[in-house]
């Protein structure tokens, strides 16, 4: 596995990551800022540009020496003003630098015509190239090994044109070293600028990353936590509420009828014959029999219903705020749409019925046992008097 030394390596002569993907997302990620920059930075060099010839006219006049100069003067600004403004729909070339560098190359031909149309300044360009040699570096966004393209085009340009107007080998050899000093110094200012930017941008990306991480983890946690709630509250065959979680929910909604003074009932239900069908169609079938006993209930009754499975076939429902004979007749409405939707399956229909024991929580009732109990002796009382009925536990009868 790549270690992130390994994965964020920069070259020390270069200022780039060694890694090509590391590098694209590196540019991807400055690229917005880095097209700002060189705009700005190239519509300054043109303005200075067409300033500086302004001295020209003030040396030569309106000869065509003066013509010259700025003729090379204003395609240099005209090609910067260009690109300045193709840089707002390609801002990747600040980042390339293949177009700065072209234009930096361009410009220091066009500035080399100054050597022979005004010879008597070469002191002054040479000063000029001094310091645009080291903006080269600080002041216009590039990679570095494009800008030491750029400054050796310059400097070898500079040294041809003083030769050509008469400068000995010593002077040629002094100007390349004087040359050199500022090319130096920008370049380990450059290299150590694009270093600094790059780690930075690998502490940004570990950071992300390991925030997303983070967040991946937590999700999952959370989901576990779901998950393993699910499964310690609900029955994992039907998604109803086991016998545990119906409890708690049993004793929530008896403080909450006994604050607000409401009445609440509690019906046993048990499915009819459910032996028969799992010896005659199997198991499987028993089980998406309960499956589908579950979900009809879900539907019928209401939201603020309770229902729970028991165990085995039987369920067991709470019917908040509800008096016994209201949930008689809620309870009569689930047998009638229970014996009225049976279970479709491949090759056959089952009918499904069930038997239901009802009682009321009372005051008297200590614990969810004593009232299951007496819906418990509703329900058998249902039973032996022929099933798929509902049987209170107060009156005995359907």
């Amino acid at each position: 596995m790549e270690t992130p030394y390994e994965r964020f390596a920069l070259s020390a002569w270069r200022g780039e990551f060694r890694d090509p993907a590391e590098e694209r997302a590196y540019r991807k990620h400055v690229e917005p800022a880095a097209a700002r920059h060189l705009r700005t930075s190239v519509t300054v060099w043109a303005s200075l540009l067409l300033l500086f010839g302004s001295l020209d006219f003030l040396a030569l006049g309106l000869s065509s020496g003066f013509v010259q100069l700025m003729a090379a003067r204003g395609i240099s600004a005209a090609l910067l003003l260009l690109l300045a403004w193709r840089l707002k729909y390609n801002p990747h070339w600040a980042t390339s630098g293949y177009a700065v560098t072209i234009l930096e190359i361009v410009g220091f031909t066009l500035f080399f015509l100054i050597y022979f149309v005004r010879p008597d300044i070469i002191i002054w360009n040479i000063g000029v190239t001094l310091i645009l040699l080291l903006c080269l570096y600080i002041f216009i966004p590039n990679r570095v090994v494009l800008s030491n393209v750029a400054a050796g085009f310059g400097i070898v340009g500079t040294l041809v044109c003083v030769r050509l107007t008469g400068a000995d080998a010593a002077k040629i050899i002094s100007l390349f070293i004087l040359l050199c000093l500022p090319t130096t110094v920008g370049m380990i200012a450059a290299l150590r600028l694009q270093m600094v930017q790059r780690r930075q941008f690998a502490l940004h990306t570990e950071m992300v990353e390991i925030n997303a991480s983070l967040q991946e983890e937590i999700e999952r946690r959370e989901a576990l936590e779901v998950e393993l709630q699910k499964q310690a509250t609900t029955d994992p065959l039907t998604g109803l509420f086991n016998r545990r979680q119906y409890e708690l929910l049993f004793n929530r909604e008896r403080e909450r009828s006994r604050r607000l003074g409401t009445e609440l009932s509690l019906c046993v239900l048990d499915l009819d014959h459910f032996k028969q069908i799992n010896d005659l169609h199997g198991h499987d079938v028993g089980d998406q029999v309960l499956r589908h006993v579950a979900a009809l209930f879900g539907q019928t009754l209401r939201q603020t219903d309770i229902i729970g499975r028991f165990g085995g076939e039987e369920f067991i429902l709470l019917l908040p705020e509800t008096s016994l004979e209201q949930s008689e007749r809620l309870i009569d409405r689930l047998r009638q749409r229970l014996e009225g939707a049976p279970l479709e399956t491949d090759e056959q229909t089952i009918r499904i019925t069930a038997t239901f024991g009802l009682t009321a929580v009372q005051d008297e009732d200590k614990t969810i046992e004593d009232i299951v109990k007496r819906a418990d002796r509703a329900l058998y009382l249902g039973k032996q008097s022929g099933r798929n009925r509902v049987v209170t536990a107060d009156h005995g009868d359907q």
